[in-house]
């Protein structure tokens, strides 16, 4: 049977629950494995055991995150004539968030034949703009994401070539609206993790937790070291809402998809 390796970066729960679904619906067709790159592996040995690479991964401002991005460019001579498969995870719309990795990816001579990207619940939680919710509604949008999900599937299973955001209008929508703004001031932001050391009852959860290892207990006090990468999963798991990023409060924590 052919290997099928999927890895993923995911903050809150969202991309890591597509990349299992999907990782599940292919499993009829391929050995599969799924590995979180945050972890340490031989990534570039499992890649190059791959018959087909699946890539995950939520946007922000239609920019991968920085683990992901790292991860390409750290593996780049692994991925060459390598058959790709990206899945990308999303609020509302990115434009070309899943085609602005794919590029990375052919320029290291990479074959991506399918891209999908996947609206599912905001985590945005110090946020007044985009609501966080946890009820219902949430299953409604995780359905819906399904249904996309097994279209994405049944077009890998029988090849069916699918590359969302490649086309130009989708370039100009990701890149001028969005991306270019955000890379402009991504690396001042990195800095801007806020901990109010008034809530905050020093449980090291955040530590723990941060993929990044951008947090540490310095003397009694929290700080941030300029490396956040922006996956928001500090201030949902914080149970005094003492972290935003950001925005100035926490508004509604996220509690994650229940499966």
């Amino acid at each position: 049977m052919n290997k099928l390796n999927a890895f993923y970066f995911s903050g809150t729960g969202n991309t890591k629950y597509v990349v299992n679904y999907l990782a599940d619906k292919l499993s009829c067709i391929y050995d599969v494995k799924t590995y979180d790159i945050t972890e340490n592996h031989d990534f570039k040995k499992i890649i190059a055991q791959s018959d087909l690479v699946l890539i995950g991964f939520p946007i922000y401002a239609s920019s991968p995150p920085i683990p992901i991005r790292n991860f390409v460019v750290e593996n780049a001579d692994s991925f060459k004539d390598k058959v790709i498969a990206i899945a990308e995870t999303q609020y509302f719309f990115s434009g070309d968030g899943g085609a602005s990795i794919g590029r990375t990816l052919e320029k290291f001579g990479a074959n991506v034949r399918y891209v999908e990207h996947f609206n599912m619940p905001n985590n945005l939680a110090d946020s007044s703009v985009f609501k966080v919710k946890n009820d219902a509604s949430i299953q409604r949008i995780v359905e819906r994401a399904k249904r996309r999900m097994d279209v994405f599937t049944s077009d890998i299973i029988t090849e069916k070539q699918k590359r969302r955001g490649f086309n130009p209008v989708s370039h100009a929508v990701g890149y001028l609206c969005q991306r270019k703004w955000w890379r402009k001031n991504e690396k001042a932001k990195r800095s801007s993790v806020k901990i109010d050391n008034n809530k905050c009852s020093k449980c090291g959860l955040c530590i723990k937790s941060c993929p990044a290892h951008n947090l540490m207990n310095s003397s009694g006090i929290i700080q941030g070291q300029g490396k956040c990468v922006f996956c928001y999963r500090c201030i949902n798991l914080c149970p005094r809402s003492a972290i935003t990023i950001l925005g100035t409060q926490v508004v509604t924590a996220y509690k994650g998809i229940k499966e």
